[in-house]
Order: structure tokens, then sequence, then C-alpha cells
């Protein structure tokens, strides 16, 4: 549950605030067609995000890599564009009484594209990753009715009603606010999200494509603290949103303005009292984020520790297991240190009969954490992903990478070489 929570808040927070900012600058648009637009632009576009999703996940269309530095890309100039022109627009587009009404119409016209191709091109990047959470449990065999699926779709379904609640609280906080707050928040918020997404993308580049795309020494030589600094500018995001929530409620804890008559009076009494709930509401969700960020995150990537290694018969680059040492359905973990002192560990699983599932305690996704037994299943250290105990053996997903073997004179029989064939993962 709470890797899923995690996991999900992680990917879409920052989208989605983006988002709200976006659409409360909207609000601010002269021409209610535009206004109009701009929310049926979201529907149509959300669903785009989501068919995308699908065909990607049913390998329907091809997709890898390079799409998202496109993606990302194209984020950044619409991003740079729109935060220039929002600025523009309010100090002088606006207030400008030559512009005629049509010169402005395009002007918001070309904002509301800007600001939309800006938020669904991280949508299109973030949405992917998390959408089908769910399917890669079930691809993995576990049970639809059993208690860690049903907490593992319980966290996943609170971490997107958070940030649904968050969106639209932060967008119900920002229509509240002047045109002037709304543009530094965007500026802010891009800044800091273009700082995450340019790690992204030179991060994508040296993993995949650093043999078409040169990048510059200094600059590879830098990633790892690049990478180091998301965490911090992450938390910047999350801090920066709490201080504005708070300057909103403080800044509402009294009536503003003149009243002529009582009736008047209540109303602007209604008013800031409307505008506590917001901020205070709007600074407890962030709270919320915080504590997934935190307290969850932690939690979720607490590993078990893993169970001794067990004894076995070596005889020069021959290990010899016997049957009946594993023969009992558990999990059974073995380690071997080679000449070079580089500890190697694999596990033993009994499918049925004399049928057995071999392979190193690390897989292709989330390296050599390992895997423990919980209830008679086994549960990858990292993700939580239960296993087929009838695929350990077999490459894919999260299983474990697969170790030659053979059963020889009642034992299982692995040989040396073969271990350090994958020394490197350990």
């Amino acid at each position: 549950m709470a890797k899923n929570l995690y996991e999900v808040v992680l990917n879409l927070f920052i989208p989605f605030l983006l988002l709200s900012i976006v659409s409360s600058i909207n609000n601010h648009f002269e021409n209610k067609n535009v206004k109009k637009w701009h929310w049926n632009a979201l529907i149509i576009l959300f669903f785009l995000v989501l068919v995308v999703s699908v065909l990607r996940q049913w390998r329907l269309i091809k997709y890898n890599q390079i799409n998202n530095i496109y993606l990302l890309n194209i984020s950044l100039i619409s991003g740079f564009l729109y935060c220039s022109g929002i600025w523009i627009y309010f100090s002088t587009v606006k207030k400008s009484k030559d512009l005629t009404p049509k010169v402005k119409i395009i002007f918001e016209i070309c904002l509301t594209v800007l600001g939309l191709l800006f938020c669904f091109c991280q949508f299109f990047y973030k949405i992917p990753l998390v959408i089908f959470l769910p399917l890669q449990f079930l691809g993995l065999g576990e049970n639809i009715f059993s208690t860690m699926y049903l907490m593992k779709i319980t966290g996943f379904a609170f971490a997107w009603l958070l940030c649904i609640l968050f969106c639209i609280e932060t967008y119900r906080l920002l229509v509240r606010t002047g045109t002037k707050g709304k543009s530094i928040c965007f500026s802010i918020f891009y800044i800091l999200s273009g700082f995450i997404n340019f790690t992204a993308i030179i991060g994508i580049i040296n993993s995949y494509y650093r043999r078409k795309i040169k990048i510059p020494s200094n600059l590879r030589k830098s990633i790892p603290k690049l990478i180091a600094a998301e965490d911090i500018v992450f938390f910047a995001v999350i801090f920066i949103f709490l201080a504005i929530a708070l300057f909103f409620f403080l800044r509402h804890l009294k009536v503003k303005g003149e009243w002529e008559n009582p009736a008047q009076h209540r109303i602007l009494r209604r008013y800031e009292r409307d505008c506590r709930r917001i901020g205070a509401f709007a600074f407890i969700l962030g709270l919320l984020v915080l504590l997934d960020c935190t307290v969850i995150k932690k939690k979720a990537n607490r590993l078990v520790e893993l169970s001794p290694s067990e004894e076995f018969q070596i005889d020069g680059n021959r290990i010899y297991i016997p049957l009946e040492q594993v023969s009992d359905g558990h999990l059974h973990r073995f380690s071997w240190t080679n000449e070079k002192g580089k500890t190697i560990r694999f596990i033993i699983v009994q499918k049925r009969g004399t049928n057995f599932g071999v392979g190193f305690d690390a897989c292709e996704v989330c390296g050599n954490v390992g895997y423990y037994e919980r209830k008679n299943e086994i549960v990858c250290n990292r993700c939580d992903v239960v296993m087929n105990k009838n695929t350990i053996g077999l490459k894919g997903g999260c299983n474990p990478i697969p170790l030659e073997s053979k059963i020889e004179d009642g034992g299982i029989v692995i040989y040396t070489q073969n271990l350090n064939l994958e020394a490197g993962r350990f």
C-alpha cells in the first residue's frame, strides 16, 4: 500500500500542481469562449493520455525513451513561452486600450494552447509510469481478492484521490489570488519542475543514447549530483506551496474593505471564511503530500532482513545441494564468495515434485535487494510484488534472474562459473 501511495504522488504531484495554476490563470482571460475551450480541451487531452497509455501497455504503438526526450523538451519550451506570455499579457495586453478585442482573443488562445501543451507533455510522460500498477500486480500472479492486493489498490486509489483533491483545492485558492501572484507562482514552479525535467532528459540520454547524443564531460560527471538535487527541488516545491497556503490563510483572517450595511458585511465575512477554509484544506493536503514523501516513502523503501544463507557442498567448481534440503516448498537462500571476494546470492524454491525454480537473489528491475518469504509467498524486497512460484527460474518482470542448474545424483548441481556471470549485480 505504502509503495503505491508514494509512487503515484511522487510522479503526479507536480503535474497536477502546474495544471491547477494554468487553469486558474485561464480563469482571468476576458473571452468566455476561450475559458470554455480550456475545460473542453482538458477532458479531451486526459482521454488522449489514457488511450496512448493503453496502446503503450499493449504495445500497439512503438514507444521508446527518445519519445520521452521529445515530450520533456516540448514541455520545457512551451512552459518558457507560456511563462513569458502571461507576464506580457497581464502587464501589457490586457490593460492596453489600443489593441482590438480580436488581438486579445488571439493572444489568449495562444496562451491556452501553450499552457495545455506544457502540462500535458508532463502528463504523457508521467501517467503511463503509474496508471497500470494494479495490472502489474495481477500479471505476476497475485490474487485479485487477496488482502495484500486490496491494500495495494487502496493505496493506489488514495494517491490518485489525494492528487486530484490537491489540484482542485489549489485551483480554488489561486482563482482568489491576483494575476501577479499567479504569474509569480507559475514562474517559480516552472523553474523548479524544469530542473527536474532537465535532469530526466540528461539521465535518459546517458542511459540509452550516450553513443548517439554526446553529453559534455563536465555535465556527465555532474549527473549523480543532479539526481541527488532532484529530491531537494521536489521538497522545495512542497514547502513553497505550504508557505503559499499558510500565507493565503493568514491573509484572510480579518475582513478587509468597507461596507455600507450589515448585509455587505456578512458577504465579506462569508468570503473571508471561505478563503480561510480553502487555505486550511490546501495546507492540510500539502502536509499529506509531505507525509507521503517522507514517512510513507521511508516505510515503502524499508527492506526486510533476508534469511541467513544455508550450507551446501562444494567440490572445485561444483556446488551440490541435496533435494531433501529444498523439497519443502519454502524459499532457500545460498551464497558463494568468489576469488575476488564478491559474495553472490542465489535461491531455490520447489515448484512441484522434482521441479525446482533456481535463480539469483536479484532481478533485472529491482537489483540485488533479494526476495523473502511471507505467508508461503515469495516477495520482492523492493517493490513488494508477489512472485508466481511457477515462473521462478524464467526470465521477465521482477522474477529472479535465472541461474543454470541441473538435477544430478539426488541433488541440484550449480557450477561456480555460472554464478560469476552475474557477479556484477552484487
